[in-house]
């Protein structure tokens, strides 16, 4: 699935101008945050599949588990995916800890970019050469009234979108959940 979403970076040796430069960022950002957005998707699947039965369940769900606005954060997904693995027999037995873990700490990465993408803003007008040169990603956040820039390696964020690992997890703690279900 990430391979939708992942694409080959310009050869470091061509030089780009600065609106390729910007397009490159604006291509890279929405592709990594349309990535997370099938990961949230992935992660809603398992977890409402793992507590819902049948139509009659997710009044109780709604009522319960989701603001009003019928939400939960990423973030949120991660832990309670986290905690299910952890504490259910089943997964206990077909997940490793290890990988569990792993899991989590990824999401968490993952999650912790997918805010910064998602949140921060780039500036367009002045172009650092040293970023498009070095391929590098600068956003500006706002941190107690100062604005505080903030880099990304442009191949990092693609090897996260290629990195088949954490969708190859999330598979296979949907075949548990619907194997667990089926029971």
């Amino acid at each position: 699935m990430s391979e939708n979403f992942g694409f080959e970076l310009p050869d470091e040796s061509k030089e780009l101008t600065d609106k390729e430069y910007v397009n490159l960022v604006n291509r890279i950002r929405g592709n990594f945050l349309s990535y997370v957005s099938v990961l949230d998707s992935t992660l809603t699947l398992i977890i409402t599949d793992f507590f819902l039965r049948d139509k009659d369940d997710f009044p109780l769900w709604a009522k319960t588990v989701f603001d009003e606005d019928r939400t939960a954060s990423f973030g949120t997904k991660i832990v309670w995916l986290s905690r299910i693995i952890k504490s259910h027999s089943q997964f206990q037995k077909e997940i490793d800890e290890k990988n569990r873990v792993q899991l989590q700490q990824k999401l968490n990465e993952i999650r912790i970019i997918r805010n910064d993408f998602a949140h921060n803003f780039a500036q367009n007008k002045k172009i650092e050469s040293e970023n498009v040169k070095n391929r590098v990603i600068m956003l500006y956040d706002f941190e107690e009234g100062k604005t505080v820039p903030k880099l990304f390696k442009m191949q990092e964020i693609m090897d996260m979108i290629n990195d088949g690992w954490v969708l190859e997890q999330l598979n296979q703690i949907e075949l548990v959940t619907k194997k667990i279900r089926e029971n």
